[in-house]
């Protein structure tokens, strides 16, 4: 299957070796074990503790989904500055990666969905297309077709370029 997703029309690089980023193995998992300690906890936390990792929760999904997807990648619709700080703020509580690499990432996904230009190419099993890709070295197509996206309303927003940095 092409870049186009039609069979024969363009050429993909081959799929190289998988490559483990250890340190994020680590990371993830970690984040997981300490999840799951959290779950152990719940039945002798404070209510404001529950209130409040609720809360949490919520922003860092509107950070996402209302910020990175909705604002940024797909620009569905234009925000005042204020509000804009906010999103990024949000966004920085779901610690999926800055908006940039998010929005870059998920333009990508969008123009070559279900190649190896996918950085969570379905194709690849479900465990790589949820959280397996963030544990690997991107394809070579990733990378390429990443730099060829035109993202300069990412460069061009001081906000984006404020978190990413």
């Amino acid at each position: 299957v092409s870049e186009t997703g039609f069979a024969g029309n363009a050429r993909e690089t081959p799929r190289s070796p998988q490559q483990i980023m250890w340190l994020n193995v680590y990371l993830i998992s970690a984040l997981h074990l300490m999840a799951l300690y959290g779950l152990y906890l719940i039945p002798s936390a404070n209510p404001w503790t529950w209130f409040w990792s609720v809360l949490l929760f919520l922003w860092g999904g509107m950070g996402v989904t209302v910020g990175a997807h909705r604002l940024w990648t797909h620009r569905t619709y234009k925000a005042t500055w204020p509000l804009r700080v906010y999103l990024m703020i949000m966004n920085c509580f779901a610690a999926q990666n800055d908006i940039f690499e998010w929005a870059r990432d998920h333009r990508v996904h969008h123009k070559y969905s279900e190649t190896n230009a996918d950085p969570h190419n379905a194709k690849r099993g479900f465990f790589f297309s949820h959280v397996g890709w963030l544990m690997m070295k991107k394809h070579p197509d990733v990378i390429k077709k990443g730099q060829q996206l035109d993202l300069s309303d990412l460069y061009e927003d001081k906000i984006v370029m404020f978190q990413r940095r």
